[in-house]
């Protein structure tokens, strides 16, 4: 067999490209069709089918995106030239000289880029350059600053909009859809297999903002957890019952809007006192930082942004370790 042609031969569909490569579908095709990346070849139904080399290809060019290279001038390179890229921009990168990331003027511009084309979108009610531009970032930023600069300030810029009615109610629902696609991709790429710390990830009773759970959940699988999304508004029983399948070492609870603060604290205290002493219950979004007392009086962990999260778990697996 030769190795060579083997790995030329189109077998691979895109949802499996998506995956191994972490450019989403979506991403994919925008590539394909303004910048030639690939040319993946059909199937009998109309499929379009992707190589190895293709594979490679995309993978190399994403991280050379994430280390600041603009897409639309290494698009046509060969797959050697990428391959020589990549370890110049390692060599400086291992010398100090800032290869590997965006220096922090270039960075604060992109990140600013991204907000502004972001709300251009939503105000368009444009969901496919919503989605463009989220996608965009996450591949450019990496996943943790994206969540943080572009995901969580373009959220809040949407909130600020809907509340000062700027935003309509139609323009919302579009871009909440849109981060639900995006974000969901993201935790489909990072998601760990094997062996791994385990979290489960929800939101309580009453709670159906479910964005903020979701970039927990992301976060956490990008620091290598194997991460269980149970999605909003979850009962408390069905929560324990499901840490305990799913042996979680941790619970994350996100919550944005709590209608009934009462009804919140009465059911982390159910929470927290039906989870073995050995699982942390971790609280967090903006609806947690109203009633920090009464919540950390009932033992629960409360963290105030996506970083910290990442820090918690970090010393959380640290101790499992130990």
């Amino acid at each position: 067999m030769n190795p060579t042609a083997d790995a030329g031969a189109a077998r691979y569909p895109v949802r499996l490209v998506a995956l191994r490569t972490g450019l989403s579908p979506h991403l994919l095709r925008a590539w394909e069709r303004r910048y030639g990346v690939v040319a993946p070849s059909r199937s009998e139904g109309g499929q379009r089918l992707y190589s190895d080399l293709d594979i490679e290809r995309l993978t190399r060019l994403r991280g050379l995106v994430e280390r600041g290279h603009a897409i639309s001038r290494i698009a046509s390179l060969p797959l050697e030239r990428l391959t020589q890229l990549e370890e110049e921009t390692g060599s400086a990168a291992a010398q100090g000289l800032g290869g590997s990331r965006l220096d922090d003027q270039a960075r604060a511009r992109s990140i600013q880029e991204f907000n502004d084309g972001a709300m251009r979108a939503v105000r368009a009610l444009d969901a496919a350059g919503l989605q463009e531009v989220l996608e965009r970032a996450a591949v450019t930023l990496g996943v943790p600053d994206f969540l943080e600069t572009v995901a969580v300030t373009t959220l809040e810029d949407i909130g600020h909009g809907w509340t000062e009615r700027s935003v309509s109610v139609a323009q919302e629902h579009m871009a909440t859809a849109v981060f639900r696609r995006v974000l969901g991709w993201l935790l489909g790429v990072y998601q760990t297999t094997g062996a791994a710390h385990r979290l489960v990830v929800a939101t309580p009773p009453g709670e159906r903002h479910e964005l903020g759970a979701l970039m927990a959940a992301i976060s956490a699988a990008a620091e290598g957890w194997s991460v269980t999304y149970l999605g909003p508004d979850l009962p408390v029983k069905e929560l324990l019952s499901a840490s305990g399948q799913a042996r979680a070492e941790a619970v994350a609870l996100s919550i944005v809007q709590p209608g009934d603060e009462r009804g919140v604290l009465s059911a982390l205290r159910e929470v927290q006192a039906g989870l073995p002493p050995r699982v942390a219950l971790l609280l967090g979004g903006a609806g947690a930082q109203g009633f920090q007392a009464e919540i950390e009086s009932a033992g629960v962990h409360l963290i105030d942004s996506l970083a910290e999260l990442r820090a918690a778990l970090q010393r959380l697996a640290a101790e499992r370790q130990a």
